[in-house]
C-alpha cells in the first residue's frame, strides 16, 4: 500500500521527505542522496513508461487513465511504498487520482501561500506576480523535467482535496510548525506511521534524523554535492529567513489574503 508524502509545490515536502527517508532508510538517521532516492515521486516517467507512450505524457487525460493501474502495479511489487507528490487528490475524466485499495496513508504539508509565493518565485525564476498567478490558477499544471503532467490547481483547492479525503489514514503538518518546533511536529510524523504500519519509534534516531536533515546542513550539502531538483537557483535557499512580511510585495500580499481568506483563517495565517 502507498503512504503519499504530498503538497503544494514548495510547500516542505523534500524536507519532510529527506527526514524520513533517513529515518526508515538508513541505521542511524544519517541522511545521504540514496536513501532519499527510495521516496520516489508519482506520476514517475519510468514506471509509466510501462503503460502508455511517453511523447503523451505532458497529456493530462491520458496520464490520468493510468494513475490507479500504476498504483496497483506498485502495491504488487512491495508492501508499503512512500511516495512524494505535488498532485491535487483530483478527478480527471472519472480517473481519480488515488483512493483507499491502493493507498494506506496520507502525510500532507501546508505551507502559508503567501511564503510559498516567494520559493516558487526563487525556485522557478520568475516574478513574484506570477508565482501569484500560478496559485491562484485553478488548472494549474506542472511537468517536473521529464516527469508526466501533474494537475496541481490553486493552493486552496489542493489543500481542500487532501484535507477532505477521509477514506484514507491522514495527518496535515504545517510546515511553520516543523520551523519552529523540528523535533515535536518530525515525532507527530513517525507517531502517526508507527499507528498505521510495522515501524518501530526509536528516539535517539529520530534525533538523528532530524539533526541531518536540518537546513543548514541539507543547504552546505547541496553547495557541496549539488542537488537537482528542477530548480532554477538554490533549492535550499532561505527557510525561516523567507518570510513574507519583509520580503512579499505587500499589494500581492492583500491579494493573496483576499483570494485565500477562510483556509487562511482556519490554519492561523491570518
Amino acid at each position: 500500500m502507498i503512504i503519499w508524502l504530498t503538497s503544494y509545490p514548495k510547500s516542505g515536502n523534500t524536507w519532510v521527505r529527506a527526514f524520513l527517508s533517513a529515518y526508515l532508510y538508513t541505521t542511524d538517521g544519517s541522511f545521504n542522496m540514496n536513501s532519499l532516492n527510495k521516496i520516489g515521486e508519482f506520476p514517475d516517467h519510468n514506471i509509466l513508461g510501462k503503460f502508455m507512450d511517453s511523447k503523451d505524457f505532458d497529456n493530462l487525460s491520458e496520464v490520468s487513465k493510468h494513475w490507479i493501474k500504476v498504483q496497483e502495479f506498485i502495491n504488487q511489487k512491495q508492501k508499503n511504498t512512500y511516495l512524494k507528490t505535488h498532485s491535487a487528490l483530483c478527478n480527471i475524466n472519472k480517473n481519480t487520482f488515488t483512493n483507499s485499495n491502493t493507498s494506506l496513508a496520507i502525510i500532507y504539508i501546508v505551507r502559508d501561500p503567501r511564503n510559498v509565493i516567494l520559493s516558487m518565485s526563487n525556485h522557478f525564476g520568475i516574478t513574484q506576480e506570477e508565482s501569484f498567478n500560478n496559485i491562484i490558477n485553478e488548472k494549474y499544471i506542472i511537468y517536473p523535467g521529464t516527469n508526466p503532467a501533474t494537475f496541481v490547481g490553486s493552493w486552496n483547492t489542493h489543500y481542500l482535496s487532501w484535507k477532505n479525503c477521509n477514506s484514507i489514514n491522514k495527518i496535515i503538518i504545517k510546515y511553520e510548525d516543523l520551523i519552529n518546533d523540528s523535533r515535536e511536529t518530525f515525532e507527530k510524523i513517525i507517531n502517526f506511521l508507527c499507528r498505521h504500519l510495522e515501524i518501530k519509534y526509536n528516539k535517539e534516531k529520530v534525533i538523528n534524523s532530524i539533526n541531518s536533515t536540518h537546513f543548514d546542513k541539507l543547504k552546505k550539502y547541496e553547495n557541496e554535492y549539488g542537488f537537482n531538483m528542477g530548480q532554477k537557483n538554490k533549492f535550499f535557499h532561505l527557510a525561516k529567513e523567507n518570510d513574507w512580511r519583509h520580503l512579499l510585495d505587500p499589494k500581492i500580499s492583500i491579494k493573496t489574503n483576499n483570494q485565500f481568506r477562510l483556509q487562511m483563517q482556519e490554519l492561523g495565517y491570518i
